[in-house]
């Protein structure tokens, strides 16, 4: 067998939100590399109205967007086959984390970026920090903003270079407040929402730990000996706030280089069949396809248990796996039934002794929904 084609590198411009200038810096130096005779095009480049940006885009060739129809109305994205049939060295791929119009070959856009990667091309991107999966629901506790367009963080991982695009919080709000950011109408309800000095200071100070974190994994690469490694295993059922311990214990997990598994524990068959009973298996059934999507973006590996022999599962679950690690949330409220049977809970707690058990707090704040 002859070897593989080498795969394109990806370069990601990071930032702690919009208007730090990734795209400006981004294509600043494409002009440098393309009238250095390097075959480098604009894939898509968003301007949201910046004329410095706009002027920068027309200096570097442009593959042209594809035009979508949706729903009776009209779509631009970026045209993959263009791409991967005109094979340039490197190409500008802005806001990855974007999802695309239905109808695309990928439902999302570093789906794109991947292909092209695959097909070995470079591929140069940018994006805010806020997007990244597993800090969704420590981006939501921080600001109270709720980021519904995300990307995994394989694709971080995946980087040959991290440039961290950073100016101050106050830096940032004098260029929104110069209409550098968003149009003129658009500025006073930015700066009351997600604009605000400490949602940004809180924003770049996840982004600086990011790329530090990326630097040390980078710098000191090495396998974990099998007899220290450690292994997670997160546990959430129907009423907790799974995906946020989800999220919360993959990121221990990166950090750790441990293996790390989902365990979901089902309700209790309903005794009747009651049209309330059906609603409910219906809404449980939605929640576990949701979170199967999320360990699927996270790499992790996804086990449902049965409500009534929970205990006794997790406890065979835990000593297959080498379990040393345990996250599950807190109980929010304790009602009769648990003076009779003791609740799960309690039950993991006292039967798991071996193992270190981590019992995250279940807050509840009102989302503010963005698009960018």
């Amino acid at each position: 067998m002859g070897d593989e084609a080498p795969k394109g590198k990806l370069t990601i411009f990071l930032g702690a939100a919009a208007g730090v200038g990734k795209t400006f810096t981004m294509l600043s130096e494409a002009q440098a590399l393309y009238r250095a005779g390097v075959d480098v095009r604009v894939g898509l480049v968003e301007t949201h109205g910046r004329e410095d940006t706009a002027q920068m885009v027309g200096q570097v060739p442009v593959i042209p967007r594809k035009k979508v129809e949706y729903r009776g109305s009209l779509f631009e994205e970026m045209d993959l086959e263009a791409i991967l049939r005109e094979h340039p060295q490197v190409v500008l791929v802005d806001e990855l984390a974007h999802t695309n119009v239905p109808s695309m070959m990928h439902r999302k856009r570093y789906e794109d970026i991947e292909e092209i990667l695959d097909h070995g091309i470079d591929v140069w991107a940018t994006v805010n920090i806020q997007h990244l999966e597993s800090l969704n629901d420590l981006v939501y506790e921080l600001t109270g903003v709720k980021v519904r367009e995300t990307f995994p963080d394989r694709i971080l991982e995946r980087a040959d270079d991290i440039r961290l695009i950073d100016i101050s919080p106050e830096a940032l709000i004098e260029r929104l407040k110069a209409g550098k950011v968003y149009a003129p109408g658009r500025v006073e309800a930015a700066l009351s929402n997600f604009f605000r000095k400490s949602n940004l200071t809180a924003l770049r100070d996840l982004a600086l730990r990011e790329v530090a974190a990326e630097v040390e994994e980078t710098a000191t690469p090495g396998e974990v000996p099998p007899a220290v490694a450690e292994r997670i295993m997160v546990m959430v059922r129907p009423d907790s706030n799974a995906q946020r311990l989800i999220r919360r214990g993959w990121r221990v997990s990166r950090r750790l280089d441990a293996d790390f598994t989902v365990v979901y524990i089902k309700r209790p068959a309903p005794w009747r069949n009651s049209k309330a009973a059906k609603l409910r298996e219906a809404e449980e059934a939605e929640m576990v396809e949701a979170l199967r999507d999320l360990c699927k973006t996270l790499g992790a590996e996804f086990v449902e248990l049965p409500g009534p022999v929970a205990i006794s599962a997790i406890i065979n679950t835990v000593k297959e796996r080498g379990v040393s690690q345990i996250f599950l949330g807190r109980p929010r409220k304790l009602g009769f039934r648990s003076l009779i049977r003791l609740p799960l809970f309690f039950q993991i707690l006292m039967r798991i002794g071996d193992v270190d058990i981590h019992v995250i707090s279940d807050r509840e704040l009102t989302p503010v929904e963005v698009k960018r």
